[in-house]
């Protein structure tokens, strides 16, 4: 497994080489990758595991969902580095809009012209008023989702015995939390508090996931802080899981939705009686998780990958389904379920389980 903790570079130095050397410049493969953030641990680990000489690049727009990387392939033309990937994860619902209409999106860099090459997504394109049918699709992970609390008991004395939601009393909580919405309505003892509830906003696949497994169709009842105090989210949810939990830890009462691999230190909440656990998942009994996807345009036009992007995106979806790397990688193991151990199907996002064998 490589490591790139020590090459992360300047990237305006490195900008500024390329644009002054043409060659080098026609010889760099840049794909974007754009939509949602799940599995961003799963996609970064696999750039760095498929790519020779990875590095990691510094710039203004860097964050924990958007990353920009350079590295090698000795099956492309030219010199190491060959290959630019700029992964832009703000939203899988965001990502499929961009990619259908041709939208420019912000890399790390801070260049503003990106348009999506491929999206990874675990909500499909129907699920947000899309077709499938102009995408290449292959499905490389199952991607689940859960329900948390803080560890801390100062911030959760309404939430002690809330352990489990049920769909309903899911449904009433993403709807009405806040003022008014008291821990007795969801298994704890108190008619006097407030819940308050931290999402996901619409381009992620996390909230329309969550959404469509608990059959919520409302307005989401989100909130942030102003001043130290929960307010209701202005921007209608969070871009990421990292910003869930530090709402979740800060706002007392509080219940997130994350994807597993953002659950960290937090208290998972079982779902209709079930914890979250990979053999749950397998095994159909519990359903809030949805197939990823990696899609991409079909046919020889407008958007679509040329043969040198076609062999970034195959090396890479490579690295993300590589049995041994699901089976042993700690990033994988626990966060995410393979697709190829499901022992279960649905038709659609949030549809009904049926067993496969």
């Amino acid at each position: 497994m490589k490591n790139i903790s020590s090459k992360i570079i300047a990237a305006g130095l490195l900008v500024a080489g390329a644009a002054s050397t043409p060659q080098l410049r026609a010889q760099l493969t840049e794909v974007t990758f754009s939509g949602g953030n799940a599995s961003s641990a799963v996609v970064w680990q696999a750039f760095t595991n498929q790519f020779q000489n990875p590095v990691l690049l510094s710039g203004p727009n860097t964050s924990s969902t958007v990353h920009s990387y350079q590295g090698y392939l000795s099956s492309l033309p030219g010199t190491s580095p060959n290959v630019q990937v700029d992964f832009i994860l703000n939203g899988a619902v965001g990502g499929l809009q961009d990619i259908t209409y041709q939208n420019v999106e912000t890399n790390a860099l801070g260049i503003a012209t990106n348009v999506p090459v491929a999206v990874i997504s675990s909500t499909t394109p129907e699920a947000v008023g899309l077709s499938s049918s102009v995408f290449t699709e292959v499905k490389t992970l199952v991607a689940p989702y859960v329900f948390i609390k803080s560890p801390v008991s100062s911030l959760t004395p309404g939430l002690t015995l809330v352990t489990n939601l049920t769909q309903r009393q899911a449904n009433y909580l993403e709807g009405s939390a806040g003022p008014g919405f008291h821990s007795a309505y969801i298994g704890g003892t108190n008619t006097a508090d407030a819940v308050y509830f931290v999402g996901r906003n619409t381009a992620s696949a996390v909230r329309t996931e969550t959404d469509a497994n608990i059959y919520f169709t409302g307005t989401l009842a989100t909130y942030t802080t102003s001043n130290g105090l929960p307010v209701l989210d202005p921007a209608g949810g969070q871009t990421g899981g990292s910003g869930i939990r530090v709402l979740v830890n800060s706002i007392t009462n509080a219940i997130g939705t994350v994807a597993a691999q953002d659950v960290k230190t937090n208290i998972a909440l079982s779902y209709e009686g079930v914890p979250y656990s990979v053999t749950n998942v397998q095994n159909g009994l519990y359903p809030l998780w949805g197939y990823e996807h990696y899609y991409w345009l079909k046919g020889s036009g407008t958007g679509t990958p040329s043969p040198a992007q076609n062999t970034v995106i195959t090396n890479l979806l490579a690295g993300v389904t590589n049995v041994t790397f699901q089976a042993t990688s700690p990033v994988f193991v626990g966060n995410f379920v393979p697709y190829s151990g499901l022992n279960v199907t649905r038709p659609f996002d949030g549809g009904p389980i049926t067993w496969l064998h």
